[in-house]
């Protein structure tokens, strides 16, 4: 799956056009690059560390590669989300753990508010990419990176199921390395309602649970 990451998931997401609601396509950056551009520079974008860019610098980053891919997530007919999936194994996470068969990396944006807030959709987005990953796309795990100062997606990460495992320092920020298998997203997914509003720290172990004071916030989450 490593040789062919991007064709192997593409070729298996023709027949998947939803998840819990929301429809996946390709990126496809002549159509949505003017969207993908208006949330980079949203001033909770900062740790995809692209505000400012034009779009042709946009496309160069985001053009798909034999290791990695973008979809958009719609959701009531609108772009409500990017997600970018990649092979670990050819990114620098890589450097920072023994790959595994079967993990998928991932980033995440979701788009500024249209209207109200709706209270549990970021949640909602993060379930349902989740259950892309490990149960459509078979993924053994998911992979993630958040920035060390990204409290919210901390939050969602949790929720999800996601545990970091330790504190690394990436060539652009000092992150957080964690993982989610099927089994663990099923186990948070079925915890009581009253469980789901966890702390930050509950991803943790007790080693992380106070998240590092770092400058470095760009690049991904």
């Amino acid at each position: 799956m490593a040789s062919q990451f991007s064709s192997h998931c593409l070729t298996q997401l023709t027949a998947i056009t939803s998840v819990n609601g929301f429809q996946f396509r390709a990126l496809d950056l002549k159509q949505d690059l003017p969207t993908l551009q208006s949330w980079f520079n949203q001033e909770y974008a900062q740790f995809w560390g692209m505000q400012g860019l034009n779009l042709a610098a946009i496309e160069n980053l985001m053009a798909a590669t034999q290791h990695k891919f973008a979809l958009i997530g719609e959701w009531q007919g609108k772009s409500l989300f990017m997600v970018e999936l990649y092979d670990p194994a050819n990114d620098e996470i890589g450097h920072h753990y023994r790959v595994a068969p079967g993990d998928c990396g991932m980033h995440l944006i979701i788009a500024p508010p249209d209207g109200s807030p709706i209270s549990g959709l970021s949640f909602k987005v993060m379930d349902a990419i989740a259950q892309l990953v490990l149960e459509k796309l078979a993924f053994n795990r998911l992979v993630v990176e958040p920035d060390q100062l990204n409290s919210k997606i901390h939050r969602l990460n949790s929720r999800v199921g996601i545990r970091y495992e330790k504190a690394i320092q990436l060539s652009t920020k000092a992150a957080y390395l964690g993982f989610c298998t099927a089994a663990e997203r099923q186990l948070a997914s079925s915890a009581p309602s009253s469980m789901g509003l966890v702390q930050t720290s509950s991803a943790l172990p007790s080693s992380l649970a106070a998240p590092v004071t770092s400058p470095m916030t760009l690049s991904t989450l």
